[in-house]
């Protein structure tokens, strides 16, 4: 295992190095609620928002290492690993300056499933719209919170997308202009094909240093000692 991965075990956190491909199945929707851990609100000001689309979170003096998450708002598999302990874990070390993180909205639905498809994409594109890195989270998380049936036609509509933004402050003008903009789907597509050209074929798709993780373990009881 990485040195700097030993490291991280002594603050009683492990991650089990197991190479997967974490497909977005369907299992039972969990009942929407917040992400577990710290407050989005609290880690708001560690966001820097990227021109590619990538989210990254992280004290000030913190370069690595690095976790990356690969998610799509859509999925309900991501939306269980949001609602779990392990993502409650990351945000904690986010916190301490343990690690770096850096999510990567993207949409992993394709043509074959047209309904979950544009209801990703249209997430996806207002997740762009988010301009002010202060409230990106808290905007993520109600995009999670409020997720429709993959198979609901419709979901995430725009009216409820600028709904949200006014939830955590962000002004319905400029924000609407963008969801509108041909500009930000071409954007929104780019991401998500910058997304698949790494390898990923499902999501939620965690990385630790470059290395694929088994997210369904707790990352707490593993390799200890």
């Amino acid at each position: 295992m990485a040195p700097r991965l030993k490291r991280l075990l002594r603050l009683s956190v492990a991650f089990t190095c197991v190479v997967i491909v974490a497909g977005c199945g369907t299992p039972e929707k969990p009942a929407a609620a917040p992400p577990a851990g710290v407050p989005a609100v609290v880690l708001g000001d560690l966001v820097t928002l990227e021109q590619d689309g990538t989210v990254r979170i992280a004290q000030v003096d913190v370069a690595g290492p690095t976790l990356e998450i690969y998610e799509d708002y859509q999925c309900p598999v991501c939306l269980e690993f949001e609602q779990g302990d392990n993502n409650a874990l990351v945000r904690e070390m986010v916190v301490k300056g343990a690690i770096a993180i850096m999510i990567h909205p993207m949409t992993i639905f394709q043509d074959d499933k047209p309904i979950t498809r544009e209801n990703s994409r249209r997430a996806l594109i207002a997740s762009l719209c988010v301009r002010d890195p202060s409230t990106w989270l808290r905007y993520h998380d109600e995009l999670y919170a409020h997720q429709p049936d993959e198979f609901q036609k419709g979901g995430f509509p725009n009216e409820q997308l600028v709904q949200l933004a006014g939830k955590v402050g962000i002004p319905a003008g400029e924000f609407t202009a963008c969801l509108e903009s041909p500009e930000t789907a071409e954007r929104a597509d780019a991401v998500t094909d910058l997304a698949l050209s790494r390898g990923v074929e499902g999501t939620p798709t965690i990385r630790y240093q470059g290395q694929d993780l088994d997210w369904t373990t707790s990352w707490r009881d593993t390799g200890q000692g």
